[in-house]
């Protein structure tokens, strides 16, 4: 498998016009769980409650490197405001790995705004989220914006549990020292989905990371293999 990444980089590189650029092949694999919080004792008839939580693993491995790179572990309480539209408040540590030990170097606390619709067989997802970093080493904090735009296209079998996945994510950053902010980077995804019973699915695809401006120093670009699995108990 790492044979088989290098030789992927280096037809990468021949065929790239960003002269500088890092280039990696990565694995995330995402686990998420998100329900309603609802009081002991609630009669089963109860209207829903608005109180929601929200809790993801994240780990993500270097296929070139062949190791860990980091794990993010995020977490959070929301409120449902309307059908749809809901917010959200939380908190994030993501160890890196620097062998042969692991350290947390970026704490956040993060807060955002989604809107989820539904139009016949296709579901979007927007979501707006502001985050502020800290770094171990740093003191200065960092403020970052993030917005993303989120679709699902169920297919028409028979179940309907496959669909067609398509998301953008643009990173900006707002307040924080050198090189903290303007453009961060931007994730485009294209998977599939599959819903595995009514409460869970998985879905994989291809992620493209493209991190700092292509040519400029320190930019980046990564090719990552994603699979998602979702618990949505709302």
């Amino acid at each position: 498998m790492r044979a088989v990444a290098r030789a992927f980089v280096s037809a990468l590189c021949l065929s790239s016009s960003a002269r500088a650029d890092e280039i990696d092949i990565q694995h995330w694999h995402n686990l998420f769980v998100q329900g309603r919080i609802t009081a002991p004792g609630t009669a089963p008839d109860a209207p829903p409650s608005p109180a929601l939580f929200y809790a993801e693993v994240q780990p993500r491995f270097s296929l070139l490197a062949a190791k860990p790179d980091r794990v993010l572990m995020r977490g959070a309480i929301g409120w449902e405001i309307a059908k749809g539209l809901t917010v959200w408040a939380g908190a994030a540590a993501i160890p890196s790995f620097a062998a042969p030990n692991w350290q947390v170097n970026e704490t956040r606390l993060w807060q955002q705004l989604m809107l989820t619709d539904k139009l016949g067989p296709l579901s979007l997802l927007g979501r707006a989220r502001l985050e502020e970093r800290a770094f171990e080493g740093a003191p200065d904090p960092a403020l970052r914006a993030r917005a993303m735009l989120r679709a699902v296209y169920t297919l028409p079998t028979e179940d309907r549990a496959w669909g067609i996945v398509a998301f953008d994510e643009l990173f900006v950053g707002l307040l924080g020292p050198e090189g903290r902010t303007g453009f961060d980077q931007n994730r485009a995804f294209l998977g599939v989905l599959h819903k595995m019973t009514p409460w869970l699915s998985v879905e994989g695809g291809y992620l493209y990371v493209q991190v700092g401006v292509l040519g400029a120093d320190g930019a980046k670009q990564q090719h990552t293999v994603l699979v998602q699995t979702i618990a949505n108990l709302l």
